[in-house]
């Protein structure tokens, strides 16, 4: 066994992991790639998935045949508008009916007109849809105190609590016997 490994199961938790290689982006990498790309876009990195219309929305429509003789349908996400879903079907003719079903299916990404893109430059590492939340939301409240937030969610707390007809909700945690045991 090599030096400095240890025999010892692995934890549900990976503490004792491998590194993957795959390294996250810095803070700022990240805030300078929400600075320069729409909304669109940070509302599809924020939510970690595209927009892509159903078929019932959008029909089926093949654009091409592939050299494997698979049908092509290509999907433009309907937020962003960069990313493209390439899936590839096959027709069976079976018991007098043709039947569809997708063989494969991946994203393309192209760029924007105003020369915008999708994914981060290279070299940056990966940015998590958390990371992406994270900087718009420290973007958005930028400027504002601590104390001053806390004090606006009180305050939206003791009126939705009058609104509602009963009292505010305790907004500090209570230690239980246990913890305090």
């Amino acid at each position: 066994m090599a030096e400095g490994q240890s025999d010892l199961p692995k934890s549900i938790q990976g503490e004792q992991l491998a590194e993957t290689g795959i390294v996250r982006a810095s803070d700022e990498d990240v805030d300078l790639y929400v600075d320069r790309v729409s909304d669109e876009v940070l509302a599809c990195r924020e939510r970690g998935r595209h927009l892509f219309p159903t078929i019932r929305q959008a029909g089926i429509h093949f654009t091409e045949v592939d050299d494997e003789g698979l049908f092509v349908r290509r999907l433009t996400c309907t937020c962003c508008q960069l990313a493209v879903k390439v899936e590839r079907w096959e027709g069976v003719r079976q018991r007098g009916r043709t039947r569809f079903h997708r063989v494969a299916s991946n994203l393309e990404y192209r760029t924007g007109p105003d020369g915008q893109s999708y994914l981060a430059e290279t070299g940056r590492g990966r940015m998590t849809p958390r990371q992406i939340g994270d900087s718009v939301a420290s973007k958005a409240l930028s400027g504002q105190t601590l104390a001053a937030l806390r004090k606006a969610a009180n305050q939206a707390a003791r009126e939705a609590a009058k609104e509602a007809g009963g009292a505010p909700r305790q907004t500090r945690a209570r230690r239980t016997t246990t913890e305090a045991g």
